[in-house]
């Protein structure tokens, strides 16, 4: 029997308007809601003085490479943030840069978070496409120590090009050197050997009495990476590194016609009184700048995951409700839990943590970073 009801429109109506409906719904699955995320939107309209937002991450977790992106998104797009300190020196940051410029992926193999972490290099992509699309690009400048394999690397990305101009000798042979197979195995992008160490000082001190004749070959750009690598106090772990990386940041800021920052770094660094020591924290650091504001957190960790040892056994942490000192303060601080990613004040009821720093970000249900 023929159907003479049948409507062909109504039919391709229906099957628009479902498709709408899926394509909705898999974008609001996509996004990442982080909860009273309006309490960094306040900070940063602070019109006196550089305003910087710590946030520290625990690097054996998704957490902040699954954030990272959506808070670039959101402080650039509501709050002018176009800065981003990284918890690695000028050179690393060169990549990034360079990436951010192109698009090309091979820059990203160049750093330790896009070449090893499957989640960074995702998440980097991202924050490539959006960038991409701006007039204004984002910029990302390296404030810790350089891993001298990638130190050695950026100098030959920057100086290559200009060989055929007329180098100086010693700056020739440092190429050569860098280019040889023997600078790969002898140096790495880890924690810098004292071999490495000295290699890095006294090829700074090359670029330092050749800093004229290179300043004149140079793009501005890629002069003042020169610079920061020059420049850079810190030279590894332990140490002065702490004291190092606030004077490098200050530095900048000092130099800088931006006002907002935003900088992702290890969480053992922004602890104003630490849980474990005496030693001054980079976080405390910064505080007594009169001509920064500041605010610091953490990220803790709620039946989320993270990688043991040598990324071969996955570890899920309740550290709220198991870590001193949050655990005293657990019940006030599960009430205000509201998604996977709440950022909780450290002010009234749990005003006695704030000796700790500003406020905690509780990430729940997060499974440990992709490698």
């Amino acid at each position: 029997m023929t159907n003479t009801n049948f409507n062909p429109i109504a039919m391709y109506l229906r099957l628009f308007i479902g498709f709408i409906f899926i394509l909705s719904t898999s974008l609001v699955v996509g996004q990442v809601t982080i909860e009273n995320q309006h309490y960094f939107d306040s900070f940063f309209k602070n019109e006196k003085g550089k305003n910087l937002l710590l946030l520290g991450e625990n690097h054996s977790s998704s957490v902040a490479s699954t954030i990272y992106p959506e808070l670039i998104k959101s402080l650039y797009e509501n709050k002018g943030l176009r800065t981003l300190f990284i918890e690695f020196g000028p050179a690393e940051a060169y990549f990034y840069n360079k990436y951010l410029e192109s698009g090309d992926e091979k820059y990203l193999a160049y750093t330790i978070y896009g070449g090893f972490y499957t989640s960074w290099k995702e998440a980097w992509k991202e924050i490539y496409t959006f960038n991409s699309t701006k007039e204004v690009p984002l910029k990302v400048v390296g404030v810790d120590f350089d891993r001298t394999r990638t130190f050695g690397y950026s100098l030959y990305n920057i100086l290559k090009p200009h060989k055929e101009k007329g180098l100086p000798k010693s700056i020739d042979s440092l190429l050569s050197v860098i280019k040889d197979q023997s600078f790969f195995k002898t140096y790495t992008i880890g924690h810098p050997s004292e071999e490495g160490k000295a290699f890095v000082k006294s090829t700074k001190e090359l670029l330092k009495k050749h800093k004229t004749e290179l300043f004149g070959l140079l793009k501005k750009e890629d002069g003042e990476v020169l610079s920061q690598l020059m420049l850079n106090r810190a030279e590894g772990y332990g140490g002065t590194r702490e004291e190092d990386i606030k004077q490098n940041i200050v530095q900048y800021l000092n130099s800088s016609e931006e006002r907002n920052f935003l900088m992702l770094v290890g969480r053992d660094h922004l602890y104003y009184k630490p849980l474990y020591d005496d030693n001054p924290r980079m976080a405390k650091l910064l505080k007594e700048e009169t001509s920064l504001n500041l605010i610091s957190g953490v990220i803790l960790h709620e039946d989320s995951g993270q990688w043991g040892d040598n990324y071969e056994e996955e570890i899920i942490l309740n550290e709220v409700q198991n870590k001193t000192p949050w655990k005293d303060f657990y019940s006030i601080l599960k009430d205000q839990m509201n998604s996977d990613f709440t950022i909780i004040e450290l002010t009234n009821q749990l005003e006695a943590l704030s000796i700790y720093m500003d406020y905690i970000l509780v990430a729940k249900n997060q499974p440990a970073i992709k490698i």
